[in-house]
């Protein structure tokens, strides 16, 4: 989550917050402080169920808490109430019915003296930190990050409040036929199908494109992709010192799996996986966020911060063969037909064909230029020394080559 991120931009978030924040009763210093660790990223494994939540939380100096919330939840009573309210308003009713959740529905239920969203006093933290107020910052860091799932999902908030969405649609339309008189016969629920992983895949390779779905009975749209794969938790084992791993590290690199399992299910990219080593740590360097991060990340893998900073503009400028062309010039083309034909456009936009070297595998214009054709039959336009190491991208690369040249002036 970005630290300058709001919680509960929506709705239901808002009104979840609200409720928690409601008749302060001397909590509002810890509330302060889970709200600034839930925007900077420490609540992980949220995980909602009736009545019910659970997380970790990662404490100020890195110590990681479990927690469980319990919720109370609505008496029968209480939803047949709320139940009776929502079936009376044809607005909130169609949207029950078309699977959505209606603002006005907390009213509903406030008119039939019933409070859908709980406050603080209804909720009963459990955590392993030693902190004896509740709720602990940890709790209200996870209530707060909760906000989020709410306006995700309306109904998570029923769930925790102890009925699931199926069950209250069940009991509306139960309600309603039982004030109208009528008798509905109960709808059965079947199980979503299913295939296994293993066998969905048997005979594939994992760069063929994805496999069409199962078909899936009650299907539920997914309207909030761009939240991305979810919360993980950092890994704490125990690593004795003489075994050298890292558990930031391997925390970092199982990050970057998900996040591109991720990217391969919502946004049909690629894996990936039949990158270069030197290409994949140039996708990583572009990620790694600041100049302390990339160097930290160049020491690792042995190359100067320097050499890893021009491959990470590579690959942005051009993927996995824009860092193949700076690293290795044994992956330029050496068609002199191709090249001498690059040289002669050049020429007829005016540039003297005698600034232009005609190499073996490149068109060198003036010290430290060089045109060269990379495995993807496009032109780069590199700047450097001439060493390997010291080469860099400039532009993003063009089929034709006059786009990466200026007319002489």
């Amino acid at each position: 989550m970005n630290p300058t991120e709001e919680l509960g931009r929506r709705f239901w978030g808002r009104a979840w917050i609200s409720s928690l924040e409601a008749r302060g009763n001397g909590n509002e210093t810890r509330l302060q402080r889970g709200r600034s660790d839930a925007r900077r990223g420490a609540v992980h494994e949220l995980t909602l169920n009736s009545g019910h939540i659970a997380a970790r939380v990662v404490g100020a100096h890195g110590e990681i808490f479990a927690l469980d919330i319990a919720v109370r939840p609505l008496a029968q009573s209480e939803w047949e109430q709320v139940a009776d309210a929502v079936a009376g308003k044809a607005v909130h009713l169609a949207a029950l019915l078309d699977g959505e959740l209606h603002a006005g529905v907390v009213d509903d239920a406030l008119a039939v003296e019933v409070q859908l969203l709980p406050q603080m006093s209804e909720l009963r933290p459990d955590c392993t930190c030693d902190e004896w107020n509740e709720p602990c910052r940890h709790a209200a860091a996870a209530c707060f990050v909760v906000a989020e799932e709410v306006d995700r999902d309306p109904f998570a908030l029923f769930l925790l409040r102890g009925m699931a969405r199926e069950e209250f649609i069940s009991l509306v339309r139960t309600r309603r036929a039982a004030a109208a008189g009528t008798v509905i016969a109960p709808q059965r629920q079947e199980a979503p199908a299913g295939v296994l992983a293993q066998d969905a895949w048997r005979g594939h390779q994992l760069n063929d494109p994805l496999l069409a779905p199962p078909e899936i009975v009650h299907t539920r749209r997914l309207t909030h992709a761009s939240h991305g794969p979810g919360r993980y938790s950092p890994w704490d084992a125990q690593i004795p010192a003489q075994h050298k791993v890292s558990t930031e590290r391997v925390d970092a690199l199982a990050l970057d799996a998900v996040e591109r399992a991720w990217s391969m299910i919502v946004d049909a990219q690629p894996s990936g996986l039949d990158s270069s080593a030197t290409a994949d740590l140039a996708r990583r360097a572009t990620l790694a966020g600041s100049v302390l991060a990339i160097a930290e990340l160049a020491d690792y893998a042995g190359v100067t911060p320097q050499r890893l900073t021009a491959w990470a503009r590579a690959w942005d400028m051009a993927g996995d063969d824009g860092v193949a062309v700076i690293a290795d010039s044994d992956s330029w083309s050496t068609d002199q037909q191709l090249l001498a034909e690059g040289r002669q456009r050049l020429v007829e936009m005016g540039h003297s064909q005698r600034s232009i070297a005609l190499n073996y595998h490149s068109l060198r214009m003036s010290e430290g230029l060089l045109l060269v054709i990379g495995p993807d039959q496009r032109w780069y336009r590199l700047a450097g020394s001439g060493l390997r190491q010291d080469m860099r991208l400039e532009e993003p690369p063009s089929e034709d080559i006059r786009d990466l040249i200026e007319e002489p002036t």
